[in-house]
């Protein structure tokens, strides 16, 4: 509660600068960041950080798509899920059933905010990746891991990689109801993997959080030792 109530008066003191400029600083995004975490979906956010949340919102529906090239998306779970095993056998994967796949988080930087995906490795050249964009929420095919891998990697049974998949199409439209954060957070709730370790090297991942949802807490263990995906990665 202490720490709450400090970030609280920091958010009065820090967000109020938004109004008056076009754009937050680092230290603003940072606060807001800093403020959902400890309120991890406990509290009302303060009307202070109103403009700051605006601009955010903008930004996201404007200026951050990650899907540059026209990259094929299969407009269902189902339909993707065929076409992952498709891609896997053409990659030399005989039974793609009874075999691991290599998963990341990825990140790209932008000047004021983060974009993040998770990217499955279904063989040489062929990677899924899993995004919410404003060209749609679910999966992608690419020829390579996009941008800058964080945090541990991670390996999926097909099973796995059909829940992630699955978990990747969310409903509604994107800057309304969802973002790039929105679909990671539930991919990786899918996978039973708390996401502290990868969300404290995103920027506006926690905002986004309370923004677009998930706002309620996973309860999944952030000790990578714990979780199934990754015990089963290779040393």
């Amino acid at each position: 509660m202490r720490s709450l109530l400090l970030l609280l008066a920091l958010a009065l003191t820090t967000a109020c600068a938004t109004s008056s400029e076009v754009e937050p600083d680092a230290a603003e995004l940072e606060a807001l960041d800093q403020w959902t975490t400890v309120a991890d979906g406990k509290a009302d956010l303060p009307t202070s950080w109103h403009d700051l949340v605006t601009w955010l919102e903008d930004f996201y529906l404007n200026q951050m798509s990650a899907i540059w090239d026209d990259q094929e998306h299969p407009r269902t779970a189902p339909a993707a899920i065929d076409r992952a095993k498709a891609l896997a056998r053409a990659a030399g994967i005989v039974n793609p059933t009874g075999s691991l796949f290599r998963a990341h988080v990825q990140r790209l930087r932008t000047e004021y905010i983060d974009h993040s995906e998770v990217n499955i490795v279904l063989g040489p050249g062929k990677v899924l990746r899993l995004v919410g964009d404003p060209k749609g929420a679910g999966a992608f095919v690419d020829s390579a891991l996009f941008e800058q891998s964080i945090g541990t990697p991670l390996c999926l049974t097909w099973a796995e990689v059909e829940a992630a998949i699955r978990a990747s199409y969310v409903a509604g439209a994107y800057a309304a109801d969802f973002v790039c954060h929105t679909v990671t957070e539930n991919v990786m709730r899918a996978l039973d993997a708390g996401t502290h370790s990868y969300a404290s090297q995103v920027r506006t991942y926690a905002a986004a959080r309370w923004i677009w949802g998930p706002v309620v807490p996973s309860l999944n263990s952030q000790d990578p030792a714990d979780w199934a995906v990754s015990r089963s990665c290779p040393n």
